[in-house]
């Protein structure tokens, strides 16, 4: 459907949206700021509510008012979930096609309304997992797996349009002009994250599934190795590089600069030293990977010693080995690795990089020793993470 102007609701169809969208937003709170986003065009005739890829929801005024203003503030508030969760994006990750969108139309219905329902938000006519004789509480992504195994209600007239991952309406606009582009979106789901985060406890508490949705998009997962050889990589960098002045080699171009000599530059390897938590409450096996990895990292940027220093409350002395594997650990009291990292900050020669690995049970200093930085790789995802100048932490909390 072509326009050159946006439809626009007659004055009754407004005043009726406008009440609906203010029941909605005082139904769950925390989802005002999508409520709003919304952007209302006129679908008579066509028995519902559908929304589109780009924020723009189609409203049959004439039912809603059949449904009732706090039906139909369910009924938006539905079309609301399917663009902030982002089902038309997540369709393409699960594999929908023009032969399944029905099903996965249906798996985004079932998830989102047994949000609402257990929130007591009336809907009418709702899809529930129990409908298919799913448990509540899932994945859309799991309940598109088991409706695509049975094949189940294939042909069921469920269609909330493009936005819910599912093909356009007959009555979507084309156009890209009106609407809400990605960038916007964007924006909007992370707000709605963080009011849905600051909810949870509250007398509004949002679902556990949908707090799950907001923790992972705020705090999205990414395997621990790659943010370690990140940080670690760039830490290492910024000193790598760095030329030393040297008379073993003199500047080749002190012959034109006249009677003085002018020291060459030799380029210098990275000194790293590491610190290592032993406390009793450090987890073994994670322990062992970070090593691991760490090791791995050393010895990649060429390092041909490293400085261990082992650490509970006490430093140990300081142990110079070719690989952290020849460690010699002890400990097993408690904790205290500014000890530690001040140790490693008086080594000579200073250290560049200082790793630390540890669980996270432990004081911090407010920064970096001076002229170093500290890579904190924190074996524990219920502490908070070290902050300061020159402090890089990198969390690991895979089981």
């Amino acid at each position: 459907m072509t326009v050159t102007a946006l439809p626009s609701l007659n004055e009754t169809d407004a005043a009726l949206y406008a009440a609906i969208r203010l029941r909605a937003a005082r139904l769950q709170p925390y989802f005002a700021s999508a409520i709003f986003s919304l952007v209302p065009i006129p679908a008579p005739t066509s028995g519902s509510f559908g929304v589109d890829s780009r924020w723009r929801v189609y409203v049959d005024m004439d039912q809603a008012r059949l449904w009732g203003i706090e039906k139909a503030a369910g009924v938006l508030l539905h079309e609301a979930h399917h663009v902030v969760r982002g089902h038309h994006h997540r369709a393409a990750a699960a594999g929908v096609t023009p032969d399944t969108w029905r099903l996965w139309n249906l798996a985004t219905d079932a998830a989102i309304n047994d949000d609402l329902a257990a929130a007591g938000i009336p809907l009418p006519d709702p899809v529930l997992p129990g409908s298919f004789g799913l448990v509540d509480g899932g994945l859309e992504e799991a309940y598109f797996t088991h409706l695509c195994a049975e094949r189940a209600r294939q042909n069921a007239g469920c269609h909330c349009g493009s936005g819910s991952g599912g093909t356009p309406l007959s009555i979507e606009l084309t156009d890209d002009i009106s609407g809400v582009d990605e960038v916007d979106a964007a924006a909007t789901r992370r707000e709605v994250a963080h009011h849905v985060v600051a909810a949870v406890g509250s007398s509004h508490a949002p679902s556990p599934q949908l707090s799950r949705w907001a923790e992972s998009l705020l705090n999205p997962k990414v395997p621990w190795r790659s943010l370690l050889r990140g940080a670690f990589g760039r830490s290492v960098r910024t000193t790598a590089g760095v030329g030393v002045p040297t008379w073993s080699r003199p500047d080749r171009r002190s012959d034109c600069r006249g009677e003085f000599m002018q020291p060459g530059q030799q380029q210098r390897r990275p000194v790293v030293a590491v610190v290592i938590d032993t406390s009793a409450s450090m987890s073994k096996d994670l322990l062992n990977q970070a090593i691991t990895e760490l090791n791995s990292l050393i010895t990649k940027v060429g390092c041909a010693t490293i400085t261990v220093v082992v650490c509970d409350q006490q430093a140990s002395p300081p142990q110079v080995v070719r690989r952290i594997s020849q460690l010699h650990l002890s400990g097993g009291g408690n904790t205290d690795l500014r000890v530690g990292i001040r140790a490693a900050g008086e080594l000579r020669p200073r250290p560049d990089v200082i790793a630390v690995i540890t669980d996270g049970y432990t004081l911090w200093p407010p920064n970096a020793p001076d002229k170093t930085r500290l890579v904190a790789v924190v074996i524990n995802d219920r502490v908070a993470l070290p902050t300061g100048a020159g402090i890089v932490a990198v969390r690991i909390d895979e089981p």
